[in-house]
């Protein structure tokens, strides 16, 4: 009986850890599947969608029986929250409804789909995974998918003479390229490198500021955090101020090249406009909304997706702001000093694997949130950043077995066992 349980077991972690990436990845390889049959069978065809969302809903599914009627209390009680928020803001802020569900056949866009669908077992999935080098690997295979799709819905753009919607287009590629960077310093993989600057590229040209922000606040840290020798750390350092030195003495001479390539690409690069109108750090009137949204503050909130009614159909562009606006004062501001002691204590532990992961969900998802988006849209990366900070919590040490499974005592909890 413990071995066929441990065998279900490992079947788990295999099924899950797939799901959970397949979630995480899931927008850019739908947007490339949409522009491949769009070029093949015309503009209307709209089976792709269908069968893109009816796939991942079938992984979802398989991945539930997996779990063998094993429910954790608080992947429970996550969904009960948000179903009940769901419930209350719709029942007691009519100007709330518009946003929190459109039509029942808007698979790409409706709120609940992204949420309770994409999101929120992203974070129940995710709790039952602790083999993270497999994990870690498997997120290696889905970044370069994510990167090379990308390029494939670039060029297909571009030969229609047209260009992505810069905004989700690069924050899509955001948590693909800072963990290939990531892994090509861990690993010295070069086909990690080749496309984390692939990606780059895409999002210089066709992508936003944010994203590139995100990805150097990334690196920044990667490179404060890694335990190299001080020789090593010298010479990148050293090797960073001659890149800084170069890149400032032929700054403009550089941008102007770039906005040249860009232009025979047929591409209208919003960020090379930006550095060269010297409007990199313009907020864009961020602050304005944040403004109308800080003066709307309640001590109990204004429910789900209510920053958007107190900023005029705007977001917050900040999740602090986004969710002591939804949540109220009290409530609000204890789930952010929550979220914050969570993810310090999460990254303590001597998983260095981990650890890795952390960092990248973090400076993929919360760096992202903080400057755009929301964590209600399809922002699978914040949930599972929650999940695997309370696993490592829960099981500071990381250590599994050779089979990839939990430890004795932790695991435990999950094998049926009879005494005959």
């Amino acid at each position: 009986m413990y071995e066929l349980e441990l065998q279900k077991k490992k079947t788990n972690q295999k099924t899950l850890i797939i799901t959970v990436c397949t979630l995480v990845c899931f927008p850019p390889i739908v947007l490339f599947v949409n522009m491949l049959c769009s070029a093949i069978f015309g503009p209307d065809f709209s089976m792709d969608t269908l069968a893109c969302y009816f796939f991942a809903a079938c992984m979802i599914l398989f991945s539930l029986k997996e779990l063998h009627f094993r429910i954790k209390i608080d992947a429970l009680l996550i969904y009960v929250v948000f179903i009940l928020a769901y419930i209350i803001s719709y029942a007691f802020f009519e100007a709330n409804r518009r946003y929190l569900v459109t039509e029942w056949d808007d698979f790409a866009s409706n709120p609940v789909y992204l949420l309770f669908v994409f999101s929120l077992p992203a974070y129940v999935f995710m709790r039952y995974i602790n083999d993270y080098e497999r994990l870690y690997k498997t997120f290696f295979y889905f970044a370069l998918i994510v990167v090379f799709c990308s390029l494939g819905t670039f060029v297909l753009m571009l030969v229609d003479d047209d260009q992505p919607e810069y905004m989700s287009f690069s924050y899509n590629l955001l948590f693909s390229i800072i963990f290939l960077a990531i892994y090509f310093f861990e690993k010295k993989n070069v086909l990690a490198l080749l496309a984390a600057i692939l990606g780059i590229g895409m999002i210089l040209f066709a992508g936003a500021r944010g994203p590139l922000v995100c990805f150097l606040a990334a690196l920044v840290a990667y490179l404060m955090l890694k335990k190299d020798s001080s020789v090593k750390k010298i010479i990148v350092l050293i090797f960073l101020g001659i890149a800084i030195l170069i890149i400032a003495l032929f700054w403009e001479q550089i941008l102007l090249m770039l906005s040249d390539f860009a232009t025979e690409l047929g591409v209208s690069s919003r960020t090379i406009e930006l550095l060269l109108n010297g409007e990199f750090s313009s907020d864009s009137g961020r602050w304005e909304i944040q403004k109308k949204i800080i003066d709307g503050f309640t001590p109990l909130g204004k429910g789900l997706f209510g920053d958007r009614v107190l900023g005029e159909n705007h977001y917050a562009h900040n999740l602090i702001i986004e969710l002591i606006s939804q949540w109220g004062y009290f409530l609000g501001t204890i789930i952010v000093v929550g979220l914050g002691v969570l993810f310090v204590n999460g990254f303590r532990t001597k998983d260095k694997t981990a650890q890795l992961i952390i960092l990248t969900l973090f400076t993929s998802s919360i760096l992202k949130l903080m400057l755009s988006n929301s964590y209600l849209s399809h922002n699978s990366s914040f949930f599972v950043l929650i999940a695997v900070c309370v696993n490592s919590i829960e099981n500071p040490s990381g250590k599994v077995d050779d089979a990839g499974e939990d430890p004795p005592t932790f695991q435990s909890r999950y094998i049926k066992t009879r005494i005959r």
